[in-house]
């Protein structure tokens, strides 16, 4: 018997005639064929999407592109010493704006992408490019440590903050894409205060400027103004230097040195006071030689030497934090450690840098270490340069006492061949 061939219609027609197994037959049938159409639109829209998202890839890429200042930044990615790196060398306790520590990671090129051949470096990162960045910085005269590491602590951003500031580049402490594209170019400037400068640096050449009676204490500020111009060119022209007012690299070398002349004004106050000091011992003298009496004289205990009290101030500061630019009583650099000590021992001089201290002239001059004596004032340079950056206290035995920056503290250390090596000379103010 020859089977017939039901089309769509003549089930449909007679659907209610047919059996259970021709109506399940048909509704597989049907739902296979409804899957199969289903495939066949999606892959349709896939195609039809495709050839879309390509064309607007064409479109785009015959567009300008977006210039590099609006493209969203990348994150930088942060350096984590390792272990070894405990200390933060060169302490500072506030950046140029005199409110937070500066070599945050918030700034602006904090977070922006290196140009080629340049790395991001903050606070914390350690490497050759820091000691790159350090011996640069040096180099303009922002930096100044016993010598180049391999770490960037407070004082390195410090320094980055003061190039930032003196090129007019967000003082964010932190060394990115554009400042080491300027520290590192041509246009490099060296550094220098000038009007409207603010911070730490300011208020130590104010300080400095009391001292040298060309400023009084009630006009210390932080802040280059028109008294600070006016007292730095009374200054240079005190001490024959060019008068434009602003603290440049030989304002500041002859600021901070034995050479620096006192104002017209303090040198008359010292002379009336020297001579009035004078007529009272004359007056005193002759009073006791005036005076008899039958008692035995009580014999006076001997008294330490400056020599003494000059050690042992150093020794009374062993541990005290070290931080840039400061001279006691707690905190100390390395030519304010000095300063504090001879202050201490009761000899007059005026603060200066290592530099400047080791050019006193009328101290003895030693350049031999094996012709040192306790109480002589070391001087150091470091491997990459010539010039004095470094100074301490010999207190005999082949040790001395120093505000080190890279331990950041005073410490009792021993004279080792790296600082035998890089020995300049001794200054001796006791004889």
């Amino acid at each position: 018997m020859e089977k017939t061939k039901l089309t769509v219609f003549d089930v449909l027609h007679n659907w209610k005639k047919l059996n259970v197994a021709q109506k399940r037959t048909f509704l597989t049938v049907a739902l296979f064929a409804l899957a199969a159409l289903l495939l066949l639109v999606a892959l349709i829209l896939g195609a039809a999407s495709c050839r879309a998202k390509t064309a607007s890839q064409a479109n785009a890429g015959s567009a300008a592109p977006i210039p590099a200042l609006l493209q969203p930044p990348k994150q930088a990615e942060e350096q984590i010493p390792d272990g070894n790196e405990t200390t933060d060398p060169d302490r500072i306790d506030d950046p140029a704006d005199g409110t937070d520590e500066p070599g945050g990671e918030t700034g602006a090129e904090a977070t922006a992408s290196p140009a080629p051949g340049y790395q991001v470096l903050k606070k914390h990162d350690s490497g050759e490019e820091v000691t790159k960045l350090q011996t640069r910085l040096m180099e303009l005269g922002y930096l100044e440590i016993e010598e180049p590491t391999d770490y960037f602590g407070n004082s390195t951003a410090y320094a980055v903050s003061l190039f930032q500031r003196q090129h007019g580049l967000e003082q964010d402490g932190v060394a990115g894409e554009q400042t080491q594209t300027l520290l590192y170019g041509r246009d490099a400037q060296h550094y220098m205060m000038v009007e409207g400068a603010e911070g730490r640096d300011v208020k130590m050449l104010q300080e400095q400027l009391v001292d040298l009676g060309y400023l009084s204490e009630g006009e210390v500020d932080r802040v280059y103004g028109e008294k600070t111009i006016e007292a730095v060119k009374a200054f240079q022209k005190r001490n024959g230097l060019s008068a434009d007012g602003k603290a440049g690299e030989k304002t500041l070398e002859k600021l901070y040195s034995d050479g620096a002349k006192i104002s017209k004004a303090l040198e008359e106050r010292q002379k009336a006071e020297e001579k009035a000091q004078k007529e009272k011992e004359k007056k005193e003298a002759a009073a006791a030689a005036t005076k008899k009496t039958g008692k035995t004289a009580t014999p006076t205990p001997k008294k330490d030497t400056k020599v003494d009290k000059f050690i042992k101030a150093a020794n009374s500061k062993i541990g005290c934090e070290y931080v840039l630019g400061d001279k006691g009583p707690n905190t100390f650099d390395c030519s304010g450690f000095v300063y504090y000590c001879l202050k201490q021992a009761g000899v007059s001089t005026i603060r200066m840098n290592a530099a400047g201290f080791s050019r006193v002239s009328r101290w003895k001059n030693v350049t031999k270490i094996s012709d040192l004596q306790k109480g002589d004032i070391l001087f150091f340079k470091s491997d990459s340069s010539s010039t004095v950056s470094h100074c301490g206290i010999y207190i005999g035995g082949g040790m001395m006492i120093d505000a080190s920056s890279a331990n950041g503290k005073v410490v009792k250390r021993a004279v080792s061949n790296y600082w035998k090596r890089n020995f300049v000379n001794a200054r001796r103010p006791w004889s």
